[in-house]
């Protein structure tokens, strides 16, 4: 395998599970996605475990831990953006309160 395609190789260990140790994911190279898809219907394939042969199980259960995984990477993406607007909006806050008393005291000097 050359080492320009191993960049785009995840290694995905210690998963919650019981029958997968380690899962490997392969990424198209060099896409911009604007959205990510993931599985929709997991109800679907938590419903029909029981109905599936022992290999599709492995399989539905190793593309759930797939997705629970990306699932956590967007949560934490989420997280950051919404703590760094949280910041900006405190920041901006301080800024506010402070130009509104210098507007005050400022007014109040001029017609005093």
């Amino acid at each position: 395998m050359k080492i320009e395609n191993m960049q785009h190789i995840v290694v995905l260990k210690n998963l919650p599970s019981n029958i997968i140790e380690e899962a490997f994911v392969i990424l198209k190279p060099n896409l911009k996605v604007k959205e990510v898809n993931g599985i929709k219907k997991e109800s679907e394939y938590l419903n029909c475990e029981k109905k599936k042969k022992p290999k599709e199980y492995i399989i539905k259960e190793a593309e759930l831990l797939v997705s629970d995984y990306l699932n956590g990477m967007e949560r934490k993406k989420e997280e950051k953006k919404q703590k760094e607007i949280e910041k900006r909006y405190k920041k901006l806050k301080k800024i506010c309160t402070i130009l509104t008393f210098i507007i005050f005291i400022s007014m109040l000097v001029h017609f005093l």
